[in-house]
C-alpha cells in the first residue's frame, strides 16, 4: 500500500509537516493518496508489486499508480520548479492556461511553458503541476530542495540538463530556483509574524526587506521596521525551505524562525527573530532585530517555543 522509499533526503522536516491526503476516480472506485512523513502511500493498493506487473505485460494502468509515478518522476526531476518557485505565480488562471498549454502540447507540439526542458519532460512535469493540488507541490518541492542541498552540504548543479552528484534530481537551474522559492515564502513569513501580533506597527509589512540565501548556512537578522529609516535584512542557509518551512515552522507563535538545530541531549533548538527595545531616548515601541536561540518542540500538530 505505500510508495517507493522517499526520494528525498535528509528526512527530518518530513517528520513534522502536515499529512496530506487526494482522493482520485481510480476505475469505477474513489481512491486515496496519502502524503506521510516522506512517502505517498496508496491506500488502496495493498500490492503495488502484482500491479505494477499486470501493466508491464501490457495491463491498464491504474488512475493511483500513474498519480504515484508522476509524483516521483517530478520529484527525482525538479523541473517543475520553474512555475512553482512564486506561490502568486501559480493560481488558477495560470492552471486553467496551463491545462489548455498541455492539451497543444500534445496534439499540435506547441511548447509554451516550461520552456528550459524538452518538450517531453515539460509535459510530465506539466502534468504533475495541473494534477496535484498546492500542498502537494510544496512537498515535492521541498524534496527537491532536501536532495539538492543535504546531500552535497550546498545547492549546486552540473551543467543543464545534468543531475546533481548522488541525487536524481535533473532540472539544471533547480539551486537557483530553490533559493528565489524560499526568498518568497521568508519574505511571506516575515510579513505574517509582524503583521497579526505587533498591529503598533501600523504598516510595519511595507518594511523594505532583503533576503539573502548562504551558501555556508550563517542566519542573521538586522534592522528595525519602526522610526524614520526603516528596514530589515534577513539571511537564512539554502536548507530554511525544506528544514524550516516545509517542516511547518517559518512562523511559531508570532515569531519567525530562521532555523531549527538540533540540541545536545535530544530535542530541537530554534533561532528565532525577536524584537527589542531601541536605545533610551527613541521610540518606545520594540522594534530593532535580533535573534535568540530558544528551545523548539512539536505536539505532533504544531509547534511551540520555549523561553521567549
Amino acid at each position: 500500500m505505500t510508495g517507493d522509499p522517499p526520494t528525498s533526503h535528509g528526512a527530518a522536516w518530513t517528520a513534522t509537516a502536515a499529512e496530506l491526503e487526494l482522493a482520485v476516480d481510480c476505475g469505477p472506485a474513489r481512491h486515496r493518496l496519502v502524503w506521510r512523513r516522506g512517502e505517498v502511500i496508496l491506500a488502496d493498493h495493498p500490492d503495488l508489486a502484482a500491479e505494477r506487473a499486470l501493466v508491464a505485460l501490457g495491463g491498464p494502468e491504474p488512475v493511483c499508480l500513474g498519480r504515484l509515478r508522476l509524483w516521483q518522476e517530478a520529484v527525482a526531476d525538479g523541473g517543475f520548479l520553474a512555475e512553482w518557485v512564486d506561490e502568486a505565480h501559480l493560481g488558477d488562471a495560470r492552471l486553467s492556461w496551463l491545462g489548455m498549454a498541455l492539451e497543444r502540447l500534445r496534439m499540435e507540439g506547441f511548447h509554451e511553458f516550461l520552456r528550459h526542458l524538452p518538450p517531453t519532460r515539460a509535459e510530465r512535469m506539466g502534468q504533475f503541476l495541473h494534477r496535484f493540488p498546492r500542498p502537494w507541490l510544496d512537498r515535492a518541492a521541498c524534496a527537491v530542495s532536501s536532495a539538492l542541498i543535504d546531500a552535497r552540504g550546498v545547492a549546486a548543479s552540473g551543467a543543464d540538463g545534468g543531475g546533481v552528484a548522488g541525487v536524481g534530481v535533473r532540472c539544471g537551474l533547480a539551486p537557483d530556483l530553490v533559493a528565489q522559492a524560499a526568498a518568497h515564502r521568508l519574505r511571506r513569513s516575515f510579513v505574517d509574524s509582524i503583521g497579526g501580533r505587533l498591529t503598533a506597527w501600523g504598516a510595519a509589512a511595507l518594511v523594505p526587506l532583503t533576503i539573502t540565501i548562504s551558501p555556508d548556512g550563517a542566519t542573521a537578522v538586522a534592522g528595525t521596521v519602526t522610526g524614520p529609516v526603516r528596514g530589515v535584512a534577513l539571511t537564512v542557509g539554502p536548507d530554511w525551505l525544506h528544514r524550516v518551512w516545509g517542516a511547518g515552522a517559518a512562523v511559531v507563535d508570532g515569531h519567525l524562525v530562521l532555523a531549527l538545530d538540533p540540541a545536545p541531549g535530544g530535542g530541537t533548538r530554534a533561532r528565532v527573530v525577536v524584537w527589542r527595545a531601541p536605545e533610551a531616548g527613541g521610540n518606545s515601541t520594540p522594534a530593532r532585530a535580533a535573534i535568540e536561540v530558544v528551545d523548539a518542540s512539536h505536539d505532533g500538530s504544531s509547534w511551540r517555543l520555549s523561553g521567549l
